[in-house]
């Protein structure tokens, strides 16, 4: 359903977007009318070009039938040649990259007006954080962006920091609602020291931390949407070839929506206005006899 909320921006840059599933059409047409989906959906029932394309998920035997055939879920980004630039895979099943990841791959300078809300051009060394993307979901990974704009002559060390020293780091509170990843880090520079000659790394301008968080299933079992609470810590130095000011922190904290789940309507009470019919239960039996064909 994400992708879908950002098809605006994906026409809006001219990227096409293309999904490919090992399900029947008719399954793949009662989804897209039932969902709204505008983009094209494409069905591989005998999972042919997954495994063409050797994503087969192999972590599920031949005979465990029906969800034999699934690919890893994974995205490629192509150039207009077809050529493949980036790929995003996971060996998780619910776990995918979100919306913003793939346009940011495809144009990040533009996406910079459609997400987030990005620090001001100001060098004024204070960092701000916030979720890209208007809202979690379970399965989906967001960033969650800690982003500074580190004044000219003045540099914030990468990690490890020298002895003493502490680099730009973004620390998300325990929270046992969210699944997190390792927080992603800028290239760093080299930096000779002027005076001691020693070889630091450091980063400049505008610098940006990245936290891949989702919703964890555990607490979006209801089709209702619900808020959580994001806190935690940024830490930060800023110096210049004769002295570093004192190490700072500040903490953060706000609320973000989650996404209810996207549930089939034979999983949950018949009824459900939250629910979109598309006569899940005939499709799932028809692809369960089909395997064991």
């Amino acid at each position: 359903m994400q992708l879908q909320e950002k098809m605006s921006v994906f026409d809006a840059l001219g990227i096409s977007v293309l999904a490919i599933s090992y399900d029947e059409p008719d399954a793949l047409k009662d989804f897209q009318d039932a969902y709204g989906i505008t983009y094209t959906l494409l069905s591989d029932p005998d999972s042919k070009v997954i495994r063409d394309y050797g994503i087969l998920n192999t972590l599920i035997a031949e005979d465990d039938h029906p969800w034999f055939g699934i690919p890893f879920p994974g995205t490629y980004v192509t150039d207009s040649q077809g050529t493949i630039t980036h790929k995003f895979f996971e060996n998780n099943l619910v776990l995918r990259v979100g919306p913003e990841e793939l346009l940011r791959a495809v144009d990040g300078d533009a996406l910079s007006e459609y997400i987030g809300n990005p620090v001001s051009d100001t060098a004024d060394a204070e960092p701000k954080v916030f979720l890209e993307g208007e809202h979690l979901a379970v399965g989906v990974l967001q960033h969650l962006v800690c982003q500074i704009n580190v004044p000219q002559g003045r540099h914030l060390y990468a990690d490890p920091a020298p002895q003493g020293m502490i680099p730009f780091t973004l620390t998300l509170d325990a929270q046992s609602k969210l699944v997190i990843r390792e927080l992603i880090r800028p290239a760093s520079e080299a930096h000779t020291m002027a005076g001691t000659g020693e070889l630091i790394q450091v980063n400049h301008g505008r610098v940006e931390l990245r936290l891949p968080i989702t919703a964890n299933a555990a607490i979006t079992s209801t089709t209702e949407p619900t808020m959580l609470d994001l806190s935690g810590e940024v830490s930060w130095q800023t110096c210049d070839e004769d002295v570093c000011d004192v190490p700072r922190r500040s903490r953060f904290a706000f609320n973000v929506p989650i996404e209810g789940a996207v549930v089939p309507e034979f999983m949950t009470k018949p009824g459900n206005p939250k629910v979109r019919a598309m006569d899940g239960m005939n499709h799932f039996k028809k692809m369960s006899s089909r395997r064991q064909s």
